[in-house]
């Protein structure tokens, strides 16, 4: 093993030994494929207690940047865009995966990698008392990154306010989680996965940068969103 430490980025190892055993343990199982075997299932149903709530809909994609292509292309219609910090994943990096589906981005700006309810309230507001706007492209869904993309996190106050206001504007709250393990272990954290799962429409506790080889769980609170990603 190599003595030196590499900082480039998530990928550096493969992944957990213990995923690889296991994987050699079941490698010559046969199973149905698209997620439709025993252990997408036991995944599920982790999932949801570990969130708990029962209702939830869970879905297993490859990767960060198809997850969320999936997930805003699923929840918009092709007039409208999602807000986001100027600094946000599906904005910088990437390569326009989402605009290339039809859905512009509406960066805000911001100085932490992170986007305020007060805000989306203001940039919502201006949008439906601007006199042309049914020529401009409409804000439906609010995405953020816990952590951001400057490793600062959410608090459990913003993250409320946040779903607060969305949920007065009839706006969607898309938190990327790809890196949601390092959030809810971080030292100032104060947000649990329930409370995450309770303030959020849709989620994913992503596993291709914390030590699975690949792979993210998107999780559904809203029934209009389950119905439409199917």
């Amino acid at each position: 093993m190599s003595d030196k430490i590499l900082f480039q980025c998530d990928y550096n190892e493969g992944a957990h030994p213990k995923v690889l055993e296991r994987l050699v343990q079941t490698n010559m199982e046969q199973t149905p494929g698209y997620s439709e075997d025993k252990y997408c299932e036991e995944a599920r149903e982790k999932i949801r207690k570990a969130c708990g709530d029962d209702s939830l809909a869970v879905h297993f994609l490859v990767g960060g940047t198809q997850t969320n292509v999936t997930v805003i292309n699923a929840a918009l219609r092709k007039h409208q865009g999602v807000l986001c910090a100027v600094t946000g994943h599906i904005n910088v990096h990437e390569t326009g995966a989402v605009e290339a589906c039809g859905h512009k981005v509406l960066g805000l700006e911001s100085p932490d990698g992170k986007i305020t309810a007060a805000q989306v309230a203001e940039t919502y507001e201006a949008h439906i008392h601007n006199d042309s706007f049914e020529h401009m492209v409409q804000p439906k869904m609010v995405y953020i990154s816990n952590p951001t993309e400057v490793g600062t996190i959410y608090s459990k106050a913003e993250l409320t306010a946040l779903s607060e206001t969305c949920h007065k504007y009839g706006l969607y709250l898309f938190l990327d989680g790809a890196r949601l393990g390092y959030g809810l272990a971080a030292p100032d954290n104060d947000l649990t996965l329930p409370e995450i799962a309770a303030l959020c429409d849709v989620f994913y506790i992503g596993g291709t940068k914390v030590g699975a080889l690949f792979g993210e769980a998107v999780v559904i609170k809203n029934p209009e969103l389950a119905q439409d990603f199917r």
